[in-house]
């Protein structure tokens, strides 16, 4: 049959109507899934959006609160530190202040171990006779002795305090870096804490969550703050021991010295007084000795006299005798005259002999006498010598006593009177 138009067919299968229905209600039922999945997807996407924002902006605040924390206890910390340094500081000044203290009575020691020596070599000037082993030599060796020892005392305190000092000022640097090492990290930590998210210089970093080299826990990181503070508060209190030590030297080394110096200037003065009696013993001795020696020279000459008075009865009673032996041999009679020249002759003799031997004994008393006159003359040069050179320890241990401390008062001092003067 002819077709009014013509019809041309696709060269496709044709489907069926009941195909067709079915094709339509699986697009239904595949929009409906896919409608459910997008609202599930809507609802778990915004509770996904609203939890994540809480979260973020929780974790920001709980963050933000513990940087505050943080920021308090190193603030904290730091106050601790600032005050244990303070406290460092001080000890190192007032160490200082003891050592130097300590060094100066320590050069003053000087003076009195050149007193001391120049009082043994004023001592060793005097001549044997007075080089006598007394108590004032004693005193002086034992002042020298207490002297030495102060001196050694004294020198190792203060070696003590600088090794104290060079510790300390190694914990106040150990401080003050520590303190250094705050104030940085609370300025970094001020920089994150006023981070936010509207800020313009914060951007991606390449691997955030690395912990950097040579990082300590927290527990360290307090461990060592409080060591530190425990070594300063240690040397601290070492040093406060080390200073009433250094006080203590000090004044026992004053109180000692000023002891000893009062005893020794007590037996300086008592020498000097037994010195002075011997010596006003031998004045006695002396002058006793001159008028006995007069005395007894004008009893020689008396006796040289006597003796030579004696010489003209001896020769007249001789001569006498001599001339009657030439008498005849009838008028040799031993007559009365005889026996009297006889006895006359004796007793002429006898007298002189005894006026020579108490001539003799005279002499010899004299030479006696005027032989320890001699050595009293000496004897009392010597201890003129002795007494001036001790008297020159007076002048030499000036430096000892203060300015206004004159020698009426150290007299007070040595008697113990100063009870019994009336009141200025």
């Amino acid at each position: 049959m002819d077709a009014s138009i013509p019809v041309f067919e696709k060269p496709h299968p044709k489907v069926t109507v009941l195909d067709w229905t079915r094709n339509i209600q699986r697009l239904q039922n595949e929009a409906r899934v896919r409608r459910f999945e997008s609202y599930e997807l809507r609802q778990r996407a915004n509770q996904l959006r609203n939890e994540t924002s809480v979260t973020t902006h929780w974790d920001n605040y709980m963050n933000n609160e513990m940087l505050r924390d943080r920021i308090f206890e190193v603030q904290s910390w730091r106050e601790k530190q600032r005050f244990t340094r303070e406290c460092v500081r001080d000890e190192i000044r007032v160490l200082r202040e003891e050592k130097n203290s300590t060094e100066l009575l320590l050069e003053y020691l000087q003076v009195p171990l050149m007193v001391v020596s120049q009082c043994f070599s004023n001592r060793d000037q005097r001549v044997p006779p007075e080089l006598t082993t007394d108590q004032l030599g004693e005193e002086l060796r034992k002042e020298l002795h207490i002297i030495e020892n102060s001196k050694r005392v004294l020198t190792d305190v203060c070696h003590m305090g600088w090794e104290k000092i060079k510790e300390l000022q190694n914990v106040f640097c150990r401080l003050d870096r520590e303190i250094q090492n705050k104030d940085e990290t609370l300025q970094l930590e001020y920089n994150v804490k006023d981070l936010n998210r509207e800020c313009s210089n914060i951007s991606y970093q390449l691997d955030p969550t690395r912990i950097p080299a040579e990082s300590m826990s927290e527990e360290s990181y307090v461990h060592c703050i409080e060591n530190t503070i425990k070594i300063a508060n240690q040397l601290m209190t070492e040093s406060k021991e080390l200073r009433e030590t250094m006080f203590k030297s000090r004044e026992q080394a004053k109180n000692q010295m000023y002891a000893q110096s009062q005893e020794v200037e007590m037996f300086m003065r008592r020498r000097v007084y037994d010195i002075q009696r011997a010596r006003n013993e031998m004045e006695w001795q002396k002058s006793k000795l001159e008028t006995n020696l007069q005395k007894v020279d004008r009893e020689i000459e008396c006796l040289r006299a006597a003796v030579a008075d004696k010489i003209n009865p001896t020769k007249l009673v001789e001569t006498r005798l001599e001339m009657r032996t030439r008498r005849p041999v009838l008028g040799r009679v031993q007559d009365k005259p005889m026996r009297g020249l006889i006895e006359e002759y004796e007793r002429v003799h006898t007298s002189s002999n005894l006026l020579e031997k108490k001539l003799e004994e005279a002499l010899t008393t004299y030479h006696g006498m005027y032989n320890h006159y001699q050595r009293v003359i000496k004897d009392l040069e010597y201890k003129n010598q002795a007494l001036e050179t001790d008297r020159r320890l007076i002048e030499i241990r000036k430096p000892l006593h203060g300015p206004n401390e004159t020698e009426f008062k150290r007299n007070i001092g040595y008697c113990h009177v100063a009870n019994e003067l009336v009141p200025e």
